[in-house]
């Protein structure tokens, strides 16, 4: 039976080494793939990215005046 225990370990360590070089693209599918062979509830959305803004330091104060700029644009 120590054979079984030491083939899943050696089975596990090569799934760990295989995930870790998937492409970042790859891995929610495989997650998702886990997740049903667990029976774990999926995550209700997957929220995209969101990046910052690099921005002239008084543009906080500005933005009030930018949006009635924009909103005169598009009358």
């Amino acid at each position: 039976m120590s054979s079984t225990l030491g083939d899943m370990s050696v089975m596990r360590e090569e799934l760990h080494h295989l995930v870790d070089r998937l492409p970042e693209e790859k891995v929610a599918p495989l997650l998702r793939l886990v997740r049903d062979q667990l029976g774990e509830p999926q995550p209700v959305r997957d929220l995209p990215f969101i990046g910052m803004l690099d921005v002239e330091p008084d543009f906080a104060e500005r933005a009030e005046e930018i949006l009635r700029s924009e909103d005169n644009h598009s009358l």
